[in-house]
């Protein structure tokens, strides 16, 4: 079966929450703080509200779809806080047990499709530190261009890929 790519709808709050909550804790167990990663399963309702609340503030926030199950997710802007004249990715997730058949490069492209129709031609991507993504960045042609501290804590590596 082939997956679907369609806009974030506000009926997938509670099951993006719940992934969300659940991607993090399996990407990032022993790279952030379990007491952070514990909170997020907490939090699934505030989570799902958070998302409600803020759909028409991410127009560009797409979920991928397979049987009728959220199973990954993308999240960009067309500009960039920190670099001029770049699009930025701030999410890009796969549940664990669908990753390694594409799906991640499935949203990626998409992403890249949707950027270059807005005549931007970089994109940021920020993956932690000791994330088995970075790998995955590398191999699309990202180019590591340096690092900074996310929530005040944890080192991220900065990818920029020229489009």
């Amino acid at each position: 079966m082939k997956p679907e790519i369609r806009k974030r709808r506000i009926d997938d709050s509670e099951e993006l929450a719940h992934a969300i909550a659940i991607v993090w804790n399996t990407t990032y167990k022993g790279i952030v703080d379990d007491e952070f990663l514990i909170g997020l399963l907490n939090s699934e309702k505030q989570s799902a509200e958070r998302l409600k609340n803020n759909i028409n503030e991410q127009p560009y926030y797409y979920v991928l779809i397979l049987q009728n199950k959220i199973i990954g997710w993308i999240y960009f802007t067309l500009d960039s806080d920190k670099y001029e004249n770049s699009a930025e990715i701030h999410s890009l997730y796969i549940l664990k047990e669908y990753q390694g058949n594409g799906y991640g490069k499935l949203l990626y492209n998409y992403a890249v499709k949707n950027i270059l129709k807005n005549k931007i031609k970089k994109v940021i991507i920020g993956c932690l530190d000791r994330n088995p993504s970075n790998d995955f960045y590398k191999h699309l042609g990202g180019k590591y261009i340096g690092n900074h501290l996310f929530r005040e804590k944890y080192l991220e590596n900065i990818y920029l890929f020229e489009l």
